[in-house]
């Protein structure tokens, strides 16, 4: 028998040409030589023929190969990733720039099809005249040298939506995100006058991050023309996706419903695990869609709600007229829902069903008519007793009656007096009130008092049969009272009004206050809707939308790539979002999303202009939106980022009393507590940010350094853990662990941990920080020379704001004065400590700033400069004892009577705060207060 000899298997594989028939059996063939594969293995391996037939190798070797170059145009193919009726892709590199791509060309056998060739340019005229984020972008439409057309288009390893929906099914939040996406993404097209006929999941591309690209532009009809080619096509979409009018109608009468229906399909698909409607062949499938009413989506799906049910019945509906008027309102509803609002969309009324079915059965229905006709009269009469005896049982005073709630004093997080007194005033001002923390009820802890979530507040609700809940909080500024209320049904769980009162006096406070509750009780109880009419704090929010949908859309794009929190994703952010401003300069959401992520690149590049950028940004959003908290915490961010701390306390503060449901502010004024020293009172607004984020873990990096400067190393290290499980993506849980093992002066561990953090996530800066603080404090000073140097020649003035305060450039100086060279040692150490003195007349209580500049002194043989430093640096409220006993820059004064006094008296705050911190953490996991 011969044999065929290795590569030859791979070589025809290998061969891509046009099929035509083999002159022997009339098979299709993919080999140029004409032979289909049988026929040539035949003639090759027929033992008869074995004396005078060639060899297989010989035959071959003769076949003329076109395409063996796996060149088209510009681009080195590397292999067919999908192939349909009408063209083959393929992944390939653009030769010079080497980008990887896809190429989209013509199947050679449409060569003489007219109609397949203009749909085929049809398809890349349609998406290279769009530019949005997500739809599948055109780089090149061209020719090969055989004429045929091709296009290349952006690579999306994600793979399709069809691909991926399995893995989402468990993930509503997910598939509704990404639905609305596309909706923004298909009204974009909309607007371009671009209807595109054939949306289904296979045709939704997903990039590296999983954003979703649409594609497949194939069936595109401009709205604004009736071309003749837009008549001939008769194509026209895949069955169970498309609207059914799209099947029956011509195409000029389409209309941008015909979209919605397959938005809907789709997001039906993602939920339920199959389209709307199944059937043997593809006219069972149209029919059906014509003919009945979609499936209700919760009778397949046991994850979607009744909200979801609605806005998918709204898609499906067989009356293009009855659907979302646009992919916009689709994307709002959708959106609406992913933030806990409610929908705008309605379950179609019994009445409009009976209508519809009324015009499709009129002799059926003229009957049923009549029965009811006949039968409403004795019902009537019954009805209008019903309705009697409900107005008479229900109480106008349960609608006027209030729960209230124990105030909260957001300056120390607790229940104070001022907080109790403020409480005990709306009480008395509210004749019909009840004090929620005298009920005795074994169902609700004090715990639950705190509520943040509708179904905290609904449950509340019923514990206490109540309709009315009042809620607030108080703090202190400029010796005056701030203070928000918010007053909830509890039916819904959603507030009905709030109110925010900024630097009143205590008395006013309360009778403003106790006038605004009591009228908004009366007009409950005289049946005025209040969550209809918006408060004064939501219509400061929705002033702050922008009509641009191009606008929203590159926000939204940049407010996802913000979360992931990498260095490429801030600079596409930051991209995004200057587009955004660009489109509408007057969009105040995403000035203060502009604002905050030009602070994160000040912190990459602090020698630019980010900084200065960030608060022109963070000032335009507070002058456009003087209620919008992202406003208020972009602003705050900029104290932070000029190292005054404790300056943008006040800010965030404000941020959460204009939105206490968003993680990022309680979680945001948690971290800067910790790092002015409270963080005592940082774990308590960080436990407040966990029951509000959008994922498990998202603090837990900063909670555990609370922990460490407590000294709790084992609360510190399950942390840190938790944060590592959580976020893997990010060092500081890897960094975290290092820094617990150099403070137990357990070295050893503390240089692998670094080391591996650093092998783990690519030369991580702060676990090489990290590393030369622990050879530093170890006494290996060339080891620490070393990677000092190499931090000095990246961030010439940095360090300051890391563990231990240690500046790259006075840890140099005292390193190199140890070796014996003072002149350059006290060189370094002098330029370190100006910058020091630099940054406290900007920020003169930063607390590391001022124990840097006491270790700098120390370093330059000035103890009586140093220890002055250091006491002003407790006083701010520096408590980190455990780098002070560390540190070898204090080796001049580490033995006088001063120093000593220092670390008793931080040693004994620091025990204070983590009495306060166990108590509080005990109370908190037994729901007792």
């Amino acid at each position: 028998m011969k044999t065929i000899s290795p590569g030859l298997s791979d070589s025809i594989a290998s061969v891509l040409a046009d099929p035509r028939p083999c002159p022997h059996c009339d098979s299709s063939s993919h080999i140029a030589g004409g032979l289909c594969v049988g026929c040539l293995l035949e003639a090759g391996l027929d033992p008869e023929d074995e004396g005078d037939s060639e060899s297989l190798v010989g035959i071959l070797a003769e076949i003329n190969l076109p395409d063996q170059n796996w060149r088209l145009g510009n681009y080195e193919i590397l292999e067919e990733i999908g192939r349909g009726g009408m063209g083959v892709i393929y992944r390939a590199r653009q030769r010079h720039s080497r980008r990887i791509v896809a190429v989209k060309r013509v199947l050679s056998y449409h060569s003489d099809s007219r109609e397949t060739l203009a749909r085929f340019r049809r398809e890349a005229q349609a998406a290279a005249s769009l530019d949005h984020p997500n739809i599948l972008p055109i780089y090149e439409v061209s020719e090969s040298e055989d004429g045929l057309p091709f296009f290349s288009m952006k690579f999306a390893p994600g793979g399709t939506l069809q691909q991926v929906a399995p893995a989402l099914r468990t993930e509503p939040r997910q598939c509704v995100a990404l639905v609305a996406k596309i909706a923004r993404a298909v009204q974009y097209a909309h607007g371009h006058g671009i209807l595109h006929r054939d949306l289904k999941p296979g045709n939704i591309l997903l990039d590296a991050r999983g954003e979703p690209l649409v594609s497949d532009f194939g069936l595109a009809k401009w709205l604004d023309t009736t071309s003749d080619l837009t008549r001939t096509l008769t194509i026209f979409g895949t069955p169970g996706y498309i609207a059914p009018e799209q099947a029956s109608s011509a195409a000029a009468e389409l209309k941008p419903t015909a979209d919605i229906y397959s938005l809907g399909a789709i997001l039906f698909d993602l939920l339920a695990g199959r389209p709307p409607f199944l059937g043997a062949h593809a006219l069972s499938v149209i029919r059906q869609a014509a003919e009945l009413p979609a499936p209700k989506l919760r009778s397949l799906s046991k994850i979607a709600d009744r909200d979801l049910e609605t806005i998918c019945s709204r898609c499906l509906d067989r009356e293009p007229s009855a659907r979302y008027p646009s992919a916009h309102d689709l994307a709002e509803d959708l959106e609406r829902w992913l933030e806990g609002r409610p929908i705008i969309a309605r379950p179609v009324l019994l009445t409009t069903q009976l209508w519809r079915w009324s015009r499709r059965n009129p002799v059926v229905a003229c009957a049923a008519c009549a029965c009811l006709i006949l039968s409403s009269v004795a019902i009537s009469v019954w009805a209008s007793r019903y309705r009697l005896d409900k107005e008479i049982q229900s109480s106008q005073a349960a609608l006027r009656s209030v729960l209230v709630l124990p105030f909260e004093d957001l300056d120390e997080l607790t229940d104070t007096p001022l907080a109790a007194q403020i409480t005990r005033e709306m009480m008395a001002g509210l004749p019909l009130s009840r004090p929620a923390f005298e009920q005795d009820s074994a169902d609700i802890h004090p715990s639950m008092l705190r509520p943040v979530h509708p179904s905290e507040w609904q449950q509340l609700g019923r514990s206490f049969g109540v309709h009315n809940l009042l809620a607030g909080t108080v703090r202190v500024r400029n010796g005056k009272t701030c203070a928000t209320l918010q007053l909830v049904d509890t039916s819904s769980g959603r507030p009905m009004r709030r109110w925010l009162y900024n630097e009143v006096s205590r008395a006013d406070l309360s009778l403003v206050a106790v006038q605004r509750v009591n009228a908004a009780l009366e007009a409950r109880a005289s049946r005025i809707d209040l969550s209809a009419t918006p408060d004064e704090i939501e219509t400061s929010e929705k002033a702050q939308v922008t009509e641009n949908s191009l606008a929203r859309d590159y926000f939204l794009s940049a407010q996802e790539l913000q979360s992931r929190y990498n260095i490429a994703d801030l600079y596409r952010a930051i991209e995004l979002t200057e587009k955004s401003v660009g489109t509408d300069p007057r969009f105040a959401r995403a000035q203060a999303l502009l604002a905050s992520l030009y602070l994160s690149r000040s912190e990459l590049d602090p020698t630019g202009p980010w900084l200065e950028k960030g608060l022109t940004a963070a000032r335009l959003a507070i002058q456009l939106g003087p209620r919008l908290p992202e406003a208020h915490r972009a602003f705050a961010g900029t104290f932070r980022y000029r190292g005054q701390m404790r300056r943008s306390i006040d800010s965030f503060l404000s941020a959460y009393e204009l939105d206490p449901s968003d993680h990022r502010n309680a979680g945001m004024l948690g971290n800067t507590l910790e790092q002015v020293g409270r963080p005592d009172l940082a774990l308590r607004w960080l436990d407040k940010a966990a029951r509000t984020e959008p994922r498990p873990g998202l603090w837990m990096e900063f909670v555990a350094d609370a922990w460490t400067d407590l000294g709790e190393e084992g609360e510190a290290a399950a942390a840190y853990n938790r944060a590592i499980t959580f976020r893997p993506d990010l060092p500081g849980g890897d960094i975290g662990l290092a820094r617990l093992a150099l403070f137990r002066r357990d070295f050893t561990e503390a240089r692998a941990r670094c080391q591996e953090t650093r092998r783990k996530f690519n030369n991580d800066h702060e676990s090489l920080m990290l590393e030369a603080q622990v050879e530093l404090y170890a006494g290996d000073y060339p080891k620490a020379e070393t990677l000092y140097r190499q931090l000095v020649a990246d961030d010439r003035k940095g360090g300051v704001d890391f563990t231990g305060s240690c500046r790259f450039l006075g840890a140099l100086g005292f390193i190199r004065k140890a070796a014996g060279d003072e002149v350059t040692g006290d060189s370094f150490l002098r330029e370190a400590r100006s910058y020091d003195l630099q940054e406290l007349e900007v920020a003169p209580d930063n607390i590391r700033r001022l124990y840097s500049l006491a270790a700098i002194n120390a370093a330059l043989g000035e103890p009586e400069a140093a220890l002055n430093a250091l006491n002003r640096a407790i006083a701010a409220g520096w408590i980190d004892f455990q780098s002070m006993s560390l540190d070898p820059r204090f080796r001049l004064v580490r033995d006088t009577n001063e120093f000593r006094s220092a670390m008793v008296r931080v040693r004994q705050k620091v025990d204070e705060m983590r009495m306060i911190a166990r108590t509080h953490n005990s109370a908190a996991q037994t729901g007792e207060h």
